[in-house]
């Protein structure tokens, strides 16, 4: 049987290149650049006061002692209505913020420190030569890479972007991820059940785990555990990117995933992998659509899902993937690990003593049945059974995003 890393590798493997699409701003959020970006214009582009007040003409022989000085009011500028005209010595211009400074003008006091009266103003305090003036291309100068290639676009990447000139990026696209739900057993939430029937849950945990790493889900439903309709939904979910199928992939009466998948062409890679929970994992593809048959137990499809399912959507993404094992703790409790699997993943609760260091403890009910202790972990913890920490120790784990 394949370790988890073996596995891993395998789905690296197979990923196709990831495909590059030109997307406008406000679709981008979230996506990454495929390409350097480089600045359409000057940033400033002309020379702008940082504040409202006085753009000024000082002239070295008036304001060379701390003593008072008046300068001339000659016009205006505004943000989008510069003053046109040249001011000379001594004149001066009501300036706004971010109003295109006068040709002349070499400084600019703030309102607070002038005293009108009527067309003239009166400074105290000798100014500094080029205060308070945002000088263009200070901060990038057309031409210049704006953002690298392989960057998140966040909010304030999209705003930097905008404020160059962009309006379209050039950005991995994001996956579709179709979700197909098998067992005669399921449900709807909110419908009325019959006997022996349950809510079905794995489809609103898949579409928000694919949701929440940026790839678009698509509800493919619920399927009966029977070949025919199982082949027939399958052929619908292979024009996704990638193919999520959960429940029907171990070895009962009614579990068809495997076969009908190959029957449908996909190309099995392997199947079950040496973990706990999760072990009958499937994995397969069929041109460039990635397709995971996924156990039906819901803490099961979480743990397959973030140990496999999310590096794939990563990299389709052009994402790097790292193990995501990596916050140190000291193990507080006792972990009862089987040797009948290699990898166990474990629940945990965290806490900080304090004395300022983060502790863990298995929670309580590890079944790949218990949701509740799914909802109410902090984290998670990767053992393998060849080397199981003790109390005391200091283990990698694996935080919950908050």
């Amino acid at each position: 049987m394949l370790t988890s890393e073996e596995a891993l590798a395998l789905i690296q493997a197979q990923m196709p290149q990831p495909q590059v699409m030109r997307r406008p701003l406000e679709e981008a959020l979230g996506l990454i650049l495929a390409r350097p970006v480089a600045a359409r214009c000057d940033l400033p582009r002309f020379d702008n006061s940082a504040v409202d007040g006085y753009a000024v003409a000082v002239a070295p022989t008036v304001m060379s002692s701390p003593a008072t000085a008046t300068f001339k009011i000659v016009g205006a500028s505004e943000a989008g209505r510069p003053f046109r005209g040249r001011i000379k010595c001594g004149e001066a211009v009501r300036i706004l913020t971010g109003a295109a400074i006068p040709r002349g003008a070499d400084a600019v006091i703030m309102q607070e420190q002038v005293t009108c009266n009527g067309q003239c103003v009166t400074v105290s305090q000798a100014p500094v030569l080029g205060q308070h003036i945002r000088r263009q291309r200070e901060e990038i100068q057309r031409g210049e890479v704006a953002l690298q290639a392989g960057t998140v676009l966040c909010p304030r990447e999209i705003g930097w972007l905008a404020a160059l000139g962009h309006r379209e990026v050039p950005v991995y696209r994001r996956p579709v991820v179709g979700i197909l739900i098998t067992g005669d057993e399921l449900r709807a939430p909110g419908s009325r059940l019959g006997a022996g029937e349950i809510y079905e849950s794995n489809g609103a945990l898949l579409s928000a785990l694919v949701r929440q790493n940026r790839a678009e889900d698509r509800r493919l439903g619920i399927v009966i555990d029977k070949p025919a309709p199982l082949a027939a939904a399958i052929r619908r979910g292979v024009t996704s990117d990638l193919l999520l199928i959960s429940g029907g992939v171990s070895v009962g009466d009614r579990d068809f995933v495997r076969a009908a998948c190959v029957a449908c062409g996909v190309r099995e890679i392997f199947w079950r992998v040496d973990i706990k929970p999760g072990m009958p994992l499937f994995f397969g593809k069929r041109g460039r659509t990635l397709v995971f048959g996924l156990p039906g137990n819901p803490v099961s499809v979480f743990v397959t899902f973030e140990a496999f399912v999310k590096p794939a959507l990563h990299l389709l993404m052009g994402m790097t993937w790292c193990d995501e094992y990596s916050t140190p703790a000291v193990l507080d409790g006792p972990l009862h690990v089987s040797k009948n699997r290699r990898t166990h993943f474990i629940r945990i609760k965290c806490k900080t003593g304090a004395d300022g260091v983060l502790r863990v403890r298995p929670s309580a009910g590890q079944g790949s049945h218990h949701l509740r202790s799914l909802a109410e972990a902090d984290g998670w913890l990767r053992v393998n059974s060849d080397a199981i920490p003790q109390i005391g120790d200091i283990v990698k784990i694996k935080q919950m995003p908050a």
